[in-house]
């Protein structure tokens, strides 16, 4: 592995990565950046958002995205398109 010249989004939390603060790997046709921290975690990192739907009382809606912050059930409902 080698450490990243330049900075960019993590591509496991999605936060922001310094210039040499994290690792790079090919990923396709593609350089990817992950902090050392992320890199080392087992499972990507998702995140659970609930909605007050507004479809009536005690209607919800649970959104999950993924580290990139796409909707990990895409293109459920638009927003990640």
């Amino acid at each position: 592995m080698r450490t990243n010249k330049y900075p960019g989004n993590c591509t496991r939390c999605g936060h922001r990565v310094p210039a040499n603060g994290g690792t790079i790997a090919k990923n396709g046709r593609r350089w990817t950046v992950t902090h050392i921290d992320c890199s080392t975690a087992d499972v990507a990192r998702v995140t659970h958002t609930r909605f007050y739907g507004g479809n009536g009382p005690g209607t919800y809606a649970d959104v999950y995205q993924n580290s990139s912050g796409r909707c990990e059930d895409a293109p459920c409902c638009g927003c990640c398109s």
